[in-house]
């Protein structure tokens, strides 16, 4: 291959690419999605696809809590009993004791121990005989861990774990994710199953639960928890694995068990029930710890909640997991493809109606692969697909367009509007492609028009001519033919164009159109003279020339001014026998001369009267020519004619 081959087919695919509207607007959409994808435009609206499709979730298939899960809530209750908060540390000790009786696999605090009270060493001695406690540690707002109190700190990693409570809301407020670990920390809900594997490996008996297997992916760290140092200069941001928040059923579904803090300690609940349990103390009560969940977007719920989610995502394996970013890329390329070549062939209503089905397909298969733990893209697909047919309509406004500022005003929207469902025939780079056509051309023309012009004013002539070619227009437009141009006073039209015309019966139909048409023209034209008559106007005498045969069609012009035209001897043939029927005598009823091969295809519908031959340019045989004067066997198809 040359190198002016290979351009040349560089070129031509170029060329095919950029003329070709469903690919254009399936790259527009793409393109589009994926940069969105990238500056995570997209974002915003898939926030808000997270909490519809947990509160659908919530609606149809609630999703219960873990029954391990305990959450011991500081609420109202408890401070009406205890006073406000914070309390002091030993009645957490107490508390510790209490739960001693019942043996739960781990109880974690959502409190910060940060300053040193009277009764730390009364905590930490609770904690050493629990052997099953977990503590919340922060941070200073610059990174860094907010040590224990001394005399918790020097407790020692025997008496107890520790668990970050770090997390930061969304943008909009809502809580969706969670860092696994911060530095050598892990989440609370992450150090309290550690705690809860660690005491059931100590547990004997028949009835103990088996431990909780953390994926790899999940366990960061390796080592044994017992043996880590809880506590460090080090910044917490030295290593953060987050997960997305697979937030079982709302609160008031009633499947998490909470119990007061204060129907506790007053024994007015039977806690029997939380041996090998894992018990999560934190504050309940309004505006102490504030959190918004998918569920409570507006009205929030306490922290500890964050907590007891994490846990439950652990302890059922079932964090949501969310595509990468490549597969989201390939999702939107294929959606954008796709939907344009789909919609492509397809008109307006059906597009809709097929959008909102894939749309609605699209929202069931996200709303199944949601209840089984996999979170799909909502935004970005849907807005991909409506790009892609808003690309593809505002390509294929553009072509119609086009078509009807070269037709519409010649041509009956009937025809129109056929011209637009074969736009893929007939248009090529914008514009209507050259074609050869087998079509009947008419050709009209005033007599006298010449002595008239002289003798009417500019004012009179023009509204004069205009009416006359609105009224005679109609009559082609009437039976499907279009105007191909306005030649003075002369009309040149059509049938059979620009829709290539291939069988013999739609080439017979154009014939019979043209023939029908041209009568139309002369039964207008009494009614029209008799206007004119009225306001002093002259009347008008014309001839009519018919002729099928092969035509040229395209655009022709410069790029600031483009009109479809036609071409060819057929075209010269008709205007000839249009001249000729000037020698008509009055044996003829109508001034209209049509050709052989006219004739031959409509002599079933209408009766013909041979009117000689004539010598057609380029032949050397004589042609003869017929008017009409009857109706034959068959009435013409939607003629519309008065009986002859």
């Amino acid at each position: 291959m040359t190198p002016l081959q290979f351009f040349t087919l560089v070129r031509q695919g170029w060329r095919w690419v950029f003329t070709n509207p469903p690919l254009i607007s399936g790259l527009f959409a793409s393109a589009i999605g994926i940069g969105l994808l990238v500056l995570h435009g997209w974002e915003p609206l898939e926030r808000l696809a997270y909490n519809r499709l947990f509160q659908a979730r919530d609606y149809l298939t609630p999703l219960a809590w873990d029954q391990r899960i305990v959450v011991i809530a500081i609420d109202q209750a408890s401070l009406d009993q205890y006073g406000r908060f914070p309390w002091p540390r030993d009645r957490y000790a107490a508390l510790l004791d209490k739960l001693l009786t019942v043996q739960p696999a781990a109880v974690g605090f959502d409190i910060l121990f940060v300053e040193s009270t009277v009764h730390d060493v009364r905590l930490a001695e609770s904690l050493a005989i629990s052997g099953n406690g977990v503590l919340a540690i922060g941070g200073d707002g610059t990174g860094r861990a907010l040590p224990l109190s001394p005399d918790l700190q020097r407790a020692g990693d025997s008496r107890f774990l520790l668990g970050h409570v770090k997390h930061v809301p969304d943008i909009d407020g809502i809580s969706r994710q969670v860092w696994l670990y911060e530095g050598q920390f892990p989440t609370l809900g992450m150090a309290m199953v550690q705690m809860y594997n660690i005491t059931l490996s100590q547990t004997l008996g028949n009835n103990v639960p088996d431990p909780v297997d953390i994926p790899e992916s999940l366990d960061l760290e390796t080592e044994n928890p017992s043996d880590r140092a809880y506590f460090s200069a080090d910044p917490l941001s030295q290593v953060r694995e987050t997960r997305w928040i697979n937030w079982p059923d709302s609160i008031q579904n009633g499947s998490l068990t909470i119990l007061s803090f204060a129907d506790v300690m007053s024994d007015r609940v039977d806690i029997a029930h939380l041996q090998n349990k894992i018990v999560l103390v934190g504050t309940t009560a309004a505006a102490l710890d504030p959190l918004r969940t998918p569920f409570y977007t507006t009205i929030p719920i306490a922290g500890v909640y964050l907590h007891a989610a994490v846990l439950d995502n652990l302890l059922q394996n079932r964090f949501l997991q969310r595509w990468s970013l490549g597969k989201t890329a390939l999702l939107l390329m294929l959606v954008g493809f796709t939907t344009s070549f789909t919609l492509s062939p397809l008109s307006l209503k059906h597009r809709l109606l097929l959008l909102s089905g894939l749309i609605l397909l699209w929202l069931g298969i996200v709303y199944s692969a949601f209840t089984q733990q996999l979170w799909l893209p909502v935004a970005a697909p849907i807005g991909t697909c409506l790009s892609s047919a808003l690309g593809l309509q505002f390509k294929e406004q553009r072509e119609r367009e086009t078509v009807m500022s070269l037709l519409a005003l010649n041509t009956s929207p009937e025809m129109a509007n056929l011209m637009w469902k074969n736009k893929t025939d007939i248009l090529s780079k914008g514009q209507i492609r050259p074609q050869e056509l087998m079509a009947t051309v008419l050709f009209t023309d005033i007599r006298g028009f010449t002595g008239i012009s002289e003798t009417l004013s500019s004012e009179a002539l023009l509204p004069w001519l205009n009416r006359y070619f609105e009224v005679m227009t109609d009559c082609i437009m009437a039976h499907g033919g279009i105007v191909d141009k306005y030649i003075g006073d002369a009309i040149m039209a059509v049938f059979g164009a620009p829709i290539p015309h291939t069988r013999t019966e739609e080439i017979q139909q154009d014939a019979i159109a043209a023939i029908s048409a041209s009568l139309a023209m002369c039964q207008a034209l009494e009614p029209l003279n008799q206007e004119f008559a009225s306001v002093e106007l002259p009347p008008i005498r014309f001839g009519v020339g018919i002729h099928t045969g092969i035509v040229i069609g395209g655009t022709v012009g410069s790029r600031q001014h483009i009109s479809y035209s036609l071409f060819g001897d057929t075209v010269n043939v008709a205007a000839r026998l249009q001249d000729l029927t000037k020698g008509l005598t009055k044996e003829a009823p109508y001034p209209v001369l049509m050709s052989e091969q006219t004739y031959s295809y409509a002599k079933a519908y209408y009766q013909g009267k041979s009117m000689g031959t004539i010598r057609l340019r380029g032949r050397a045989t004589q042609t003869p020519v017929f008017t009409p004067v009857a109706l034959g066997d068959k009435r013409p198809p939607n003629s519309g004619l008065k009986p002859l």
